[in-house]
């Protein structure tokens, strides 16, 4: 249990349940809102992004290809199982060669993206995504020689149907979309061709307009495209903008808890911590642990102050809390500076006696702080410590545990000063006080 703001300032310490905005907004080092709005207001295109944010985009494509790869293969399935009621339509005589030519052909490729999906081989599904409708296309093109010439154009048709669909579905970016129709074509093309160069010849007006159809697509799948960059560029701004606003409220509570004079924590801090690293500590406590909660009162520094100096008081207040710190850093508690001269302090312990030795360890050490800086045999600066100790069992409230340590604190002060004084709760077993 830490909880010192001099020490949280830097890592492990009051507020490492507060996450890094950077970690926790995903947005690398380096890239900010100007430059993300400069992007999109110029519209540079991909390939002139900073390399941070293109390989995010880049993740992100590959992101929307793992969350709509079953959606693509389904439809792609679906489309194909609904072209077989076509071919009972035209010619009931290829119903079988094209049920059997679809399952041979696209489902295996299906199949395949499914595996590599599900296994996280990206270069695989996205072969895969682009592969079954073209093998589709190819069943189709294969079918639709076989009809009469009258009715064969018609039914290639659908190669433009599946190519415009792919080029509005398929999360490629222009340049793969810009293969994937060349692949199509080719194929096509090459299906064509191995039934005779008189179908080629025959069908050549058909190839050529299923090219330009698939052309005459892609400025749409590029404006698409765009908007995509556009969003996710809106949304990466977005994210900068959370993270910035992160750190900032991130700033403002350590301003908020740390006591400006002395770098520890100040009050509030200490009593929003009292809470969930004294009272419930977790797996670390135990039910019949103590709590011992100390207020330390530097002894006439009034005095000190103005014999030496505001400053050198200042000065003494930083050394004394970077003492206390190290002891309470040490024992597992928290420490904070209450307000003027005064520090507050909890631990939790199993024995009242180790208590006790902590709040000796604060009162030794608070009357040698000044001692090797003054180079000096007698301490400048000695502190009075009272402690309220309670069973942790009873869950008294840190008011009363307060105005426990306060009585004692004055009770040490009445008693001659630079004294550990201790209140037990009924409960609470403290030993006596060792002799002087």
């Amino acid at each position: 249990m830490r909880m010192g703001v001099m020490q949280s300032l830097v890592p492990d310490g009051a507020f490492e349940s507060l996450p890094l905005p950077e970690e926790e907004m995903d947005v690398p080092a380096g890239i900010d809102s100007d430059m993300v709005e400069s992007i999109d207001r110029e519209r540079l295109p991909l390939r002139r992004w900073p390399a941070a944010v293109a390989e995010l985009y880049r993740q992100e494509v590959i992101d929307r290809l793992y969350r709509e790869e079953h959606f693509l293969f389904l439809l792609g399935l679906l489309l194909c199982m609904a072209t077989i009621a076509v071919d009972l339509i035209v010619n009931p005589d290829m119903l079988e060669e094209g049920a059997i030519l679809r399952v041979v052909a696209v489902a295996p490729l299906t199949l395949a993206g499914l595996i590599a999906g599900a296994r996280g081989w990206t270069q695989a599904l996205a072969f895969c995504v682009g592969a079954a409708p073209i093998a589709f296309i190819a069943v189709i093109v294969h079918l639709a020689l076989q009809l009469p010439p009258d009715l064969a154009p018609r039914y290639l048709l659908a190669t433009i149907l599946v190519v415009g669909i792919a080029n509005m579905m398929l999360p490629y970016s222009l340049r793969g979309l810009v293969i994937f129709d060349a692949s199509a074509i080719i194929v096509a093309t090459g299906v064509i061709a191995l039934h005779g160069s008189e179908f080629l010849m025959l069908y050549a007006d058909t190839v050529v307009v299923f090219a330009l159809a698939a052309a005459g697509t892609l400025p749409v799948a590029g404006r698409f495209e765009r908007l995509r960059q556009h969003n996710f560029l809106l949304n990466l701004r977005a994210r900068i903008f959370s993270r910035e606003l992160l750190k900032a409220n991130h700033s403002l509570q350590l301003l908020s808890e740390t006591d400006p004079l002395t770098g520890i924590a100040n009050r509030r801090c200490f009593e929003r911590h009292f809470e969930t690293e004294i009272v419930a500590p977790g797996e670390h406590g135990r039910a019949h642990d103590l709590i011992g909660l100390m207020m330390i009162d530097l002894d006439h520094f009034k005095a000190f102050n103005d014999t030496h100096g505001h400053q050198s008081g200042d000065y003494c207040l930083k050394l004394v809390a970077s003492a206390l710190q190290d002891i309470f850093d040490e024992a597992g508690g928290i420490v904070a500076r209450y307000g003027g001269e005064e520090f507050v302090g909890a631990v939790r312990k199993r024995e009242a006696a180790k208590i006790r030795a902590i709040a000796e360890d604060v009162r030794q050490t608070v009357a040698a702080t000044l001692t090797p800086v003054c180079e000096i045999d007698r301490s400048l600066v000695t502190a009075s410590v009272g402690v309220g100790v309670a069973p942790a069992a009873i869950m008294l409230p840190r008011e009363e545990l307060l105005e426990m340590a306060d009585a004692a604190l004055y009770s040490g002060k009445n008693e001659g000063r630079n004294k550990v004084v201790i209140v037990e709760a009924e409960g609470a077993f403290i030993p006596p006080r060792p002799a002087d």
